[in-house]
């Protein structure tokens, strides 16, 4: 019944105890057709890993971010233009024979992993300094406190900001109107609609200092939900530029819980979202002002093509 929804924020979840002696997993944790918990419908070959845990049965097996996998158990990682959705199930196994091609040196190599102990660690926002006095910032989600953690950041002065929302798959709505209210005052985000009665407007967070930064956002396909609301928010106001490629489309409207007899959960949108235009978003995505796409070969080789085109535009 919940699938019959066809929404991206509604689904039925049965949580389960933790397994004794911690998590367990091949290490494999990002790859280019996985759009959160969906597969990317916009994804076209070649498919290639996006992360590595640090010290995981893959990690420990040579694989790296930017190898194209060729094949996992004999099958292809795309049908025609679409993705293989056995293939996905395959590499999520706990046990799976994978074939990689490295971009590098186009070495191609088979290698067995078998699930083992992996440490996730929580999301972190991270930060470094660019050339040109110009500070980068990498937001994973949403989280409690999150918007508080990047202004905390950008101390120091900096003349611009980049801020990488690649990967971020949302959180908190209120985290997205704090973090907006630090570049622009008096300004609609977004639009939550009821099914019935009138749209309700949400604000930018004006009790936050503004930092008076230009504003560069890196987005990708794995930038969903919250992370949406925030690009379609800085796009629709003119508060910056953003760069990378178009975002999921995967942002139908906060999910509510409602506990079951069985103690499983119901997640179920009770608002509708639209961009701060009333543009809706869900199944489109918020589309880039500048196209700089990530390939196997820049994850390989180091190389980031959004961060040298937001450098360029500052």
């Amino acid at each position: 019944m919940v699938a019959g929804l066809h929404d991206n924020h509604a689904r039925w979840e049965r949580p389960s105890p933790p397994p004794e002696g911690g998590p367990v997993g091949t290490g494999i944790a990002g790859a280019s057709a996985v759009r959160g918990r969906e597969l990317d419908p916009a994804a076209r070959p070649p498919l290639f890993i996006t992360r590595v845990l640090p010290g995981s049965p893959a990690d420990k097996a040579g694989v790296r971010p930017g190898d194209i996998v060729v094949e996992a158990n004999g099958m292809p990682p795309f049908v025609g233009e679409k993705v293989n959705q056995s293939f996905i199930d395959a590499i999520a196994s706990g046990a799976v024979r994978i074939t990689l091609k490295r971009p590098t040196t186009g070495r191609t190599r088979t290698i067995d992993l078998k699930e083992g102990p992996i440490t996730r660690q929580p999301p972190a926002v991270m930060s470094k300094r660019l050339p040109g006095g110009v500070a980068y910032v990498q937001l994973p989600g949403f989280h409690e406190g999150a918007a508080d953690q990047v202004i905390a950041k950008l101390g120091g002065r900096p003349k611009a900001v980049v801020l990488d929302l690649r990967g971020n798959g949302g959180g908190s709505p209120r985290e997205v109107t704090r973090l907006l209210g630090a570049f622009a005052h008096g300004k609609v985000t977004s639009y939550f609609c009821p099914p019935k009665g009138d749209c309700v407007p949400n604000r930018t967070d004006d009790s936050v200092p503004l930092l008076g930064l230009r504003l560069v956002v890196l987005t990708d396909r794995g930038c969903a939900s919250a992370c949406e609301d925030f690009s379609a928010a800085v796009r629709g106001n003119g508060l910056g530029t953003l760069v990378g490629i178009r975002t999921a489309g995967a942002v139908s409207g906060p999910a509510a819980a409602f506990l079951l007899d069985d103690g499983s959960v119901l997640l179920l949108p009770r608002v509708r979202h639209l961009g701060p235009d009333r543009e809706i978003i869900d199944t489109i995505g918020v589309p880039v002002d500048h196209h700089a796409p990530l390939t196997a070969l820049d994850l390989a080789t180091g190389r980031d093509p959004g961060v040298a085109k937001a450098l360029s535009l500052l």
